[in-house]
């Protein structure tokens, strides 16, 4: 139950991420020519739909490679932890967001590739971790 809540929210965050990136795409195109828009909204079309495909294949590699090592439960509470402290900084660095329009849904799509890959893996790699842990002490 904890992962489908896990999941369905960072699909909820994702949606609303790619909610101000179509918002901000669309603002800065909505000035050029005609022909121009229609270039550009197909171009991010296709760098949308490649975001994507190599957003799901990289998570899927990160896992894979986490489930032939996976941390102990001590591992993943550090690497918990260690993201948490982190906040000041992305949150300073969201300043850029401006600039970066164009980009934008593409850098959504794969994130939402990478949701989506680790959403619909069997078993996480802490998961994993945790279950060789009590194997151990058993």
């Amino acid at each position: 139950m904890n992962r489908a809540r896990l999941a369905i929210g960072q699909l909820m965050f994702t949606a609303f991420v790619g909610f101000f990136a179509v918002a901000a795409y669309s603002g800065v195109v909505d000035d050029l020519p005609p022909t121009a828009r229609v270039v550009a909204d197909v171009l991010e079309a296709v760098g949308s739909c490649a975001a994507l495909v190599w957003g799901w294949r990289a998570a899927r590699k990160q896992i894979r490679e986490q489930l032939l090592h996976p941390p102990t439960p001590e591992q993943a509470w550090r690497r918990v932890k260690s993201s948490r402290s982190r906040a000041a900084g992305q949150a300073a660095g969201g300043r850029w967001v401006i600039f970066l329009a164009p980009l934008l849904v593409p850098m959504v799509a794969y994130l939402l590739g990478m949701v989506c890959a680790g959403a619909f893996v069997r078993e996480l790699p802490s998961e994993v971790g945790a279950r060789r842990a009590l194997e151990q002490v058993s």
